[in-house]
């Protein structure tokens, strides 16, 4: 989640989402008086490696050493105590915004949510989400995904949905329609993608059980595996280190390197041969 604090010099803070949101608070606090010239707001960006902060910042140990202080800072921001609990009670009232824990929902259908230990049955409309350990039954329309993490499961996901990141060993098991996920990495797996579905990029350990329809993978890298290609789906670029293990007659890969493993698929029976490199 690109979520970004903005620290006043008169001990205030404000929270945004990427830059316009920093730009939105700036533009509305200068004209308001709030900031006065020739004062300088520190700016944090919190990267999506560090979720777990949002989750429960009382009870992960921030490294405050990797934040860059501002020049009317006294001294560093690893040791300034009162900046330190700024950034927290900000944390704290995103989390209150945007946190849902241990909830079952039957439907979210519009909004931003942070999803942790949660079960929800849909998820539609034009909502976005960022799912941690979680299970969703269905997601639909134009809802996005900005991250799906830890152990989640999408049992299925159709119409124009938005996936940006797959990762650890979260699987969706389904992907169909014209849904997109734009980066899988991790150990994370799609058991089956079909219709106009599209995959921009397969990463690290990546693994697809089934690509047939009219579905598309535009790059595989690392030591990603495609089980089964038919149908007319297509692949733009297998590197080195990856496995696609069948593909029938209308299957088109582009691009095939050196260090790769591409085997045709057999009419009379699938067999799975021995890979290149452990599962």
């Amino acid at each position: 989640m690109d979520f970004r604090i903005v620290l006043f010099e008169n001990e205030g803070y404000a929270t945004a989402r990427g830059d316009k949101g920093v730009q939105d608070i700036l533009a509305a606090k200068t004209e308001s008086g709030y900031i006065k010239e020739g004062t300088f707001p520190i700016i944090i960006t919190l990267y999506q490696s560090c979720w777990e902060w949002w989750i429960s910042p009382k009870h992960q140990k921030i490294d405050f050493s990797m934040f860059s202080a501002d020049s009317w800072l006294d001294r560093p921001l690893r040791k300034n105590k009162p900046i330190q609990q700024r950034i927290i009670a900000a944390l704290e009232d995103w989390q209150k915004k945007y946190l849902r824990t241990n909830e079952t929902i039957k439907m979210i259908s519009s909004g931003k949510h942070i999803l942790y230990h949660c079960n929800v049955t849909n998820v539609c409309g034009d909502a976005e989400i960022y799912c941690f350990d979680s299970v969703i039954n269905s997601m639909s329309d134009h809802a996005q995904a900005e991250l799906i993490t830890g152990n989640s499961l999408i049992r299925y996901a159709c119409g124009n949905v938005q996936i940006q990141n797959l990762a650890d060993h979260s699987i969706i098991c389904e992907l169909c329609g014209n849904a997109v996920v734009h980066k899988m990495k991790g150990i994370s797996l799609i058991r089956s993608v079909y219709e106009n579905s599209h995959i921009h990029n397969m990463l690290d350990n990546a693994h697809i059980l089934r690509l047939n329809g009219n579905a598309r993978i535009g790059t595989m890298g690392g030591q990603t595996i495609v089980d089964r290609a038919s149908g007319r789906s297509g692949i733009e670029n297998v590197s080195c280190g990856c496995v696609v293990l069948g593909y029938s007659h209308d299957v088109q890969i582009k691009k095939i390197e050196a260090g790769s493993v591409v085997l045709p698929l057999h009419v009379d029976g699938y067999y799975r041969p021995t890979l290149p490199f452990p599962e």
